[in-house]
């Protein structure tokens, strides 16, 4: 009897909270302006084709977009995800920021932050409550909840890439997260959603409107927001020399009943072992 329950526990785990990696949409395109742009190729007011002021301008180095689509939040980009580029591998890709106040990035910057060469680590959050500490090579993530006291991060290494100075241009910092915050229960190991790299025309770029070559995609739950008692957000998220700042608005929709009592009862830990699926699309 008790392996039926477990079974059907499980089941009922996929059908409530499994995403699909080999879903075409997205859901709505939340990306926004990142606030620094130029004239030019590449480093124009929109976010695919396009990089930061100054940086290398390539799909290997290009951030396309944040979607929404109920309360998964899915990134891509012509940057790989798990591998970065050939020869820059100290250039990974960071993590997920959200701040839910509207107070983020260089006016928040901690006491004591100065922009220079190379990755720092600070103390404090740069103004995000929350980051998604993502490791694309085992495909799982894990949230935490940041505060300005413990928190530690890491900037990006390219001082140019840390000027912006207003709300409307928060910079590309942080880059990642280092350690403090408090672990939001419930999402700590969680497995994404990650596609197989697809090409232009495949579905997920074609229905996505990517376009520039190959491209990469992961995914994620935004429930803790919600639950938590915030809805709308805005997400943040670079590589480690910060050539792409990818910023995204967003509002998160209250996760369902069952939902909730599965974080109740503890559950949602096993969700997260169970839901994987990927994208097997040939590369075009």
């Amino acid at each position: 009897m008790r392996a039926k329950i477990v079974l059907f526990v499980v089941a009922g785990l996929v059908t409530l909270l499994g995403h699909d990696a080999a879903a075409a949409s997205f859901g709505s395109n939340i990306t926004m302006y990142d606030g620094s742009s130029v004239s030019g190729v590449w480093h124009g007011t929109g976010e695919d084709q396009e990089t930061e002021p100054g940086m290398v301008g390539s799909q290997a180095w290009d951030l396309e977009g944040f979607f929404l689509k109920g309360h998964t939040l899915t990134m891509a980009g012509g940057f790989d995800f798990k591998h970065g580029v050939s020869g820059y591998s100290q250039f990974s890709m960071g993590d997920i920021f959200i701040d839910v106040n509207g107070i983020y990035g260089r006016p928040a910057a901690p006491a004591g932050y100065s922009p220079a060469t190379g990755n720092h680590t600070y103390t404090g959050n740069f103004g995000y409550e929350f980051v998604v500490d993502l490791d694309p090579d085992s495909e799982t993530y894990s949230v935490y909840r940041l505060n300005n006291d413990t928190a530690r991060v890491e900037t990006v290494a390219v001082e140019q890439n840390e000027s912006g100075d207003t709300p409307a241009d928060p910079s590309s910092n942080p880059w990642r997260y280092v350690e403090g915050g408090e672990e939001v229960t419930g999402f700590q190991g969680l497995t994404m959603a990650y596609y197989d790299p697809f090409g232009d025309s495949d579905a997920n770029a074609l229905d996505n409107g990517l376009t520039g070559g190959i491209h990469y995609a992961l995914g994620i739950d935004l429930s803790f927001l919600t639950l938590a008692g915030y809805s709308e957000f805005v997400a943040h998220a670079t590589m480690g020399c910060g050539n792409d700042n990818l910023m995204g608005k967003g509002t998160a929709p209250v996760p369902e009943p069952a939902t909730l009592l599965l974080f109740g009862t503890g559950l949602i830990g096993l969700a997260g072992i169970v839901r994987r699926k990927r994208a097997g699309h040939p590369l075009s």
